[in-house]
């Protein structure tokens, strides 16, 4: 048994030395006219299946049967094919080959592909919101509150709230620039358009928590909005019952520019309400976005923004009824005066970006928003609640009245506010890694002057009921001025990599900022991972965490004090 263990492993020697001596090694390096490796170049036999393909280097290596002659063909896409004779393979041999370059003119073709969302930044489709039922006025926000986590609990406003956050809990960027909206006005039926124009985007993402450092500091979500750049003259108009909107784009040599107008009334729905009255919403928007194109990799972009609306409101009469069928009670209210509200807002945003290499991009940008907010009424009421039982039931006010009081609201509140931002950004794309930082300096200023009271009279006495004096129910007055600074800063990476397992996408940063007024810094590191794996491509794994802190603006400081 031995003898024969020994014999047959001597027999594997000698073949395995004899195939050997039957075969040979041709390795080399393929390069340019420049002389820089070229990647991924298809190297085989002429007339076989042998081949092989060289890595980032350029080197590659083939091992072939030992014979008289062969004809090795190099082809790679952007390159002229190279064919090789070698006259007689008997020996190892080092072949290096010079490739050219080609070109090849092809018509117009269109690539549709299906993104794979590896972060917690989610593409939405703008064009959708042409099949949505908006009373709002076709508005991008229209489209969010369709998301899971995302609500609203009223039609009339485009804002939005997330997993149970604040309304102010939600940032908004266009085209890499913060946008603001008015402190003063309330939700509903005095809001005007949202700053967005649909008319003119052509991307939006959207966040709903576990966004990146990049952003700014807001608890619940991001909504990143990007306006089209348009390639030829384009444009489009619309007319409703609930307003009107058009828009032109076009380009002409390095210029291009695309401008909106809308116009937004709620009067024919606001007249379906229970109060009887004259309402006459009025909003007007215009924004223009213009790029110019200096040299091939400097560009100047500007984002302009005008918005007035007003509100003017004269009630007339509201009734309610309410009860039972046994007990049916009514509560009418007849009114004298009105409310006239009225909001201008201003915006202006520049951006230089200069492209250094291939890889990298700079960029400064500036922004100006100022808003002046006058929001003033004076509405008198006088109520009645009537029993209308059967007993009772006359059809006269008077002789069925349980309760009659009256009461009267008066306000005279002006807000004006000046936000200035300077900043710079940056993005350096490496091999696996494409790193992103930013600065910016917010610089505000804010002058608030409110003065609010309410006086009720019920059964001929003035409540709260002192004996002596006449007094207010509600009492508002403030004359406030805040200037205050804003650092903030941002450093994060992006980093993909591939493993037997699937792709993985790996983006972490750490965000500071700074607030003079309260003098707090806060640190905010974020990280997010995604994951798709090799067994399924259609199946996208997502992590994120973080620490996210928001510093309050000036109308969630107003506090109102109790008189004691």
């Amino acid at each position: 048994m031995k003898i024969r263990a020994i014999a047959a492993l001597l027999y594997i020697i000698i073949s395995a030395t004899t195939l050997a001596q039957g075969r040979i090694k041709i390795s080399g390096y393929v390069r340019d006219a420049d002389g820089n490796p070229i990647e991924l170049v298809n190297i085989r036999v002429k007339n076989s299946l042998n081949g092989s393909m060289s890595n980032d280097k350029g080197f590659y290596a083939l091992h072939v049967a030992a014979g008289d002659s062969l004809t090795l063909v190099y082809s790679c896409l952007g390159y002229n094919k190279a064919e090789r004779i070698i006259p007689k393979a008997d020996r190892d041999m080092r072949l290096n080959v010079q490739m050219n370059s080609t070109s090849l003119n092809l018509g117009d073709i269109t690539i549709t592909a299906i993104r794979k969302q590896t972060t917690t930044m989610e593409t939405l489709d703008a064009n959708r919101i042409r099949l949505l039922p908006d009373p709002a006025g076709g508005s991008i926000e229209s489209l969010v509150v369709t998301y899971a986590g995302v609500s609203s609990s009223n039609e009339l406003s485009s804002q939005y709230s997330v997993r149970g956050g604040s309304y102010d809990e939600n940032i908004v960027y266009v085209n890499g620039i913060e946008v603001f909206r008015p402190l003063l006005i309330r939700s509903g039926q005095q809001e005007g358009l949202s700053f967005i124009n649909p008319e003119l985007t052509e991307s939006v993402s959207f966040s709903a928590g576990g966004f990146e450092a990049r952003y700014g500091d807001k608890m619940s979500s991001v909504l990143d909005i990007n306006y089209k750049k348009p390639k030829s003259l384009e444009g489009s108009a619309s007319l409703s019952f609930l307003g009107a909107s058009a828009y032109v784009g076009s380009s002409i040599g390095k210029l291009t520019q695309i401008t909106g107008i809308r116009y937004k009334t709620n009067q024919s729905l606001l007249n379906t309400m229970d109060t009887d009255a004259e309402f006459n919403p009025s909003f007007v928007d215009l924004q223009s976005y213009i790029t110019y194109q200096i040299t091939p990799t400097l560009d100047v972009n500007f984002l302009g923004n005008v918005s007035i609306n007003n509100y003017k409101f004269t009630p007339f009469t509201r009734e309610t009824s309410f009860g039972t069928t046994s007990m049916i009670k009514k509560f009418k209210v007849y009114f004298d005066g009105r409310e006239q509200d009225k909001f201008e807002t201003l915006f202006g945003a520049m951006v230089i970006k200069k492209r250094l290499t291939e890889q990298t991009e700079l960029g400064l940008q500036a922004s100006a928003f100022s808003s002046k907010e006058e929001e003033t009424y004076d509405i008198s009421g006088e109520y009645w609640l009537n029993d209308l039982g059967e007993e009772n039931n006359t059809g006269d006010d008077a002789s069925s009245a349980l309760e009659v009081g009256t009461y009267h609201e008066h306000a005279r509140n002006k807000l004006n506010s000046n936000i200035i931002t300077i900043g710079h950004y940056g993005e350096s794309k490496l091999k696996n890694n494409t790193l992103k930082w930013g600065v910016n300096v917010q610089l505000e200023k804010i002058k608030d002057r409110i003065n609010e009271w309410e006086k009720r009279d019920s059964a001929g006495y003035s409540l709260p009921y002192t004996g002596s004096e006449v007094s207010l129910i509600t009492n508002l007055y403030s004359n406030n001025k805040l200037e205050s600074s804003r650092t903030s800063g941002y450093l994060q990476d992006n980093f993909k990599f591939r493993t037997k397992h699937g792709l993985f996408t790996l983006v972490a940063g750490i965000r500071g900022s700074y607030w003079s007024f309260n003098k707090e810094f806060i640190f905010s590191p974020r990280a997010s991972i995604g994951f798709i794996p090799n067994f399924n491509q259609d199946l996208t794994f997502r992590f994120a965490s973080g620490i996210y802190y928001q510093s309050p603006f000036y109308k969630e400081m107003r506090v109102t004090k109790q008189d004691e």
